[in-house]
This record gives C-alpha cells, structure tokens and sequence, in this order.
C-alpha cells in the first residue's frame, strides 16, 4: 500500500529548487555540528595543555575526557600540533578581543599603554603550559606568519592608543605608527634579552618572568615620559 505523502510536502515539492534547497540546509546542519564538535575537541584540549603542558598530553587522553575515539579526532585535526596550533589561534583571538577593550573609550592613554602589559601578563601567566615559544620554533610556517600578524595586529592596537593620547593632548608624537612599532619591538625584545643562556624554545620561569614584565612597564614608563614631552 503507497504511503500518502502530506500535503505541505506535496506542495514543496513542487517548488523550484526545493532538492537544491534541502540540500543546503542539511549541508548547514552538517557544518553546525561539526563546528560544535570542533570547538568542544579544542576546549578539551585547551583544559589538558593548560594543566599537564602540550608536550605531556596525548591524543587518547583528549578522547577519554571527550568520551569519544581517537579517530574522531583525526577526523577534525590530521596531528596533535595541527590540533595545538587551533588551540593556540583560539587563545590569539581572545587575546587580542582583550586588547581590543583596552584600546575602546581610552581614557588615559598612559594607562592603556601600561594595560597593554597587564593583559599580555595574565595570559601568559594563565597560558604558560602551551609551549608557545617550542612551537614557534618548530612549528610550521603558517604559524610563523600568526606570529608576524599577531604582532602587527598589536603595533595597530598600540598606534591607536597613542593616537587617542595625541588627540586628547596627553602626548606629543608626530608619527604614532613609528612609536608603537618601535615600542611593541623594543618589549619583544625585552623577553629575549633580560634572562641569561636564553634560547628561542625555552619557557620562562615564574621569577624571569615577573622581572621582564617589570622591566617592560619602566620600559614603558620611558615612552611615555618621552611622548609627553
């Protein structure tokens, strides 16, 4: 006996594009859920980096706490420092969202300036598991070119801030581009100078930590002694 089809369904049949259309909208269902699942896989991933270290976890143990298989995870991410680098763009994007609030509705350029370092602090400090610097060295170009951005993009957050000090009277700069690229530069440096028999892989410990975000805040203090004129 045919099964009756309901009239609604009928009558959408006879649209046109109707199968096109139902296929878009599965496919959008499809790409839903895997984005879900994809975000879920880099939380999960994110909480083990964050407290046991990168190097320290493995796939399986991603799997376990996901309750799902290995495989799964492949299916998403072809390696586990395919999988570290999401992690690590998922951190750059609230990162630099972060940054982005200090830089809106500047109220003191000065102290913007010094939030900057703030911000940057806490992340490293909730992050330092990541294994940043071992992968920046390791790791592929793309990721090298997310670090060239990456530090572009805080020079252009930088600029607006000196810009806003210009604009209120607070500073007196002619190029503000130059000054942010020449002050973002200078407290890169900063990292790579203060410990002693440092190298591009290594983390820094707690105490070398807090004494190069010290000296980046005088560092700081001195730019911005010098734009106030």
């Amino acid at each position: 006996m045919p099964v009756k089809t309901s009239t609604a369904t009928t009558i959408l049949k006879k649209l046109p594009n109707f199968d096109l259309e139902t296929k878009k909208v599965k496919k959008l269902m499809h790409t839903e859920n895997k984005d879900e699942m994809r975000d879920k896989i880099l939380e999960a991933a994110l909480k083990r980096f964050t407290h046991y270290g990168a190097g320290k976890t493995t796939m399986n143990e991603i799997a376990d706490d996901l309750h799902c298989s290995k495989a799964s995870l492949y299916y998403y991410f072809p390696d586990k420092k395919a999988m570290h680098l999401a992690v690590l763009e998922k951190i750059a994007e609230a990162y630099f969202a972060e940054m982005e609030k200090v830089t809106t509705n500047i109220t003191s350029a000065a102290a913007a300036l010094h939030n900057i370092i703030d911000v940057k602090k806490g992340f490293i400090s909730k992050f330092c598991r990541l294994e940043i610097f071992k992968i920046q060295k390791d790791g592929p170009s793309v990721f090298q070119e997310g670090v060239k951005r990456a530090k572009q993009i805080e020079i252009g957050l930088t600029t607006e801030v000196i810009k806003a000090g210009v604009a209120s009277g607070e500073f007196k700069v002619d190029n503000p581009a130059q000054t942010a690229d020449l002050l973002v530069q200078s407290l890169v440096g900063l990292r790579f100078s203060v410990p002693d028999h440092f190298s591009n892989d290594e983390e820094l410990d707690e105490e070398t930590f807090e004494l190069v975000i010290e000296k980046q805040k005088l560092l700081v203090d001195f730019f911005i002694k010098g734009m106030k004129g």
